[in-house]
């Protein structure tokens, strides 16, 4: 694992409660001095001065985003300009997302060079896109980093989530899905920052997508579908990552993540 510089200064999380915004709080703490900041605290560090600032805020529910766009445009875009003003920094961290793509389904389709069309995007991935344009805009020192599926220690929604509550899938079995542990997310964080790479695009993700049809072999839990599930294909192209960073694959952060959670069934898998 490369290894980060001693110390990345004084670093701000915004969503520091969330599943990604929690974890690295978590982990970005050994080597730099974290503030978190949610809706509680927000009006508190209003104006103040950090070295790094990581959005990892905004809202992460797909279905919603599409039923409510202007909620979610508030949500996922508006404040992501309003930190722009709220806060004074060296350098802005966007955690942004896969949906930016028109076509997610495929590496082929999802480098970071790769030409979007706008209006083809649904209201969740335009809002991500818009906001990424907000940072290219008005900031001098970024990264963007659209993420793939993440695994954490505070999961409460998507399919895993509904594997460890025993409810059903709303995701077929043909489905494929690329995985990324938040603990991965941070040590990229950092590595980017040691290595002073600044206003780059970075798709985050596993090496390939986990097909769920393999994930009764790997779960000790059962896994039951709903009806009305619908298949879904998410694999963007990591090159440009894997080239600096070791990255793993989607199935062995998956198999960290059920690890930890009690639930890898090592026995069942061939």
């Amino acid at each position: 694992m490369p290894q980060p510089i001693n110390s990345l200064g004084r670093v701000l999380i915004i969503g520091s409660k969330g599943l990604l915004g929690g974890d690295l709080a978590r982990f970005l703490s050994g080597f730099s001095e974290i503030v978190g900041v949610d809706k509680g605290n927000y009006d508190e560090h209003r104006g103040k001065r950090f070295d790094i600032l990581v959005n990892a805020n905004g809202n992460s529910r797909r279905f919603w985003a599409n039923e409510h766009p202007f909620d979610d445009f508030e949500a996922s875009t508006v404040s992501v300009y309003r930190t722009l003003i709220d806060f004074q920094f060296k350098k802005y961290i966007y955690i942004s997302s896969s949906d930016v793509y028109e076509d997610h389904s495929s590496p082929a389709t999802t480098d970071e060079d790769q030409k979007i069309t706008a209006e083809n995007l649904s209201p969740y991935g335009f809002h991500k896109y818009m906001s990424e344009f907000l940072v290219r805009n008005r900031v001098k020192d970024f990264l963007v980093l659209r993420s793939s599926m993440m695994l954490g220690t505070q999961l409460h929604k998507g399919p895993l989530f509904d594997i460890t509550q025993g409810a059903p899938l709303f995701i077929s079995k043909d489905s494929r899905l690329q995985m990324v542990s938040t603990r991965a997310i941070a040590d990229i964080i950092a590595f980017l920052c040691a290595k002073g790479i600044s206003r780059e695009t970075f798709n985050i993700g596993g090496e390939g997508a986990f097909p769920f049809s393999e994930m009764e072999r790997v779960v000790s839990l059962p896994v039951r579908v709903a009806p009305e599930a619908v298949r879904q294909e998410y694999e963007m192209n990591v090159k440009k990552l894997s080239a600096i960073f070791p990255l793993k694959t989607s199935t062995e952060y998956l198999k960290e993540f059920l690890t930890k959670q009690g639930i890898y069934s090592s026995a069942r898998v061939a």
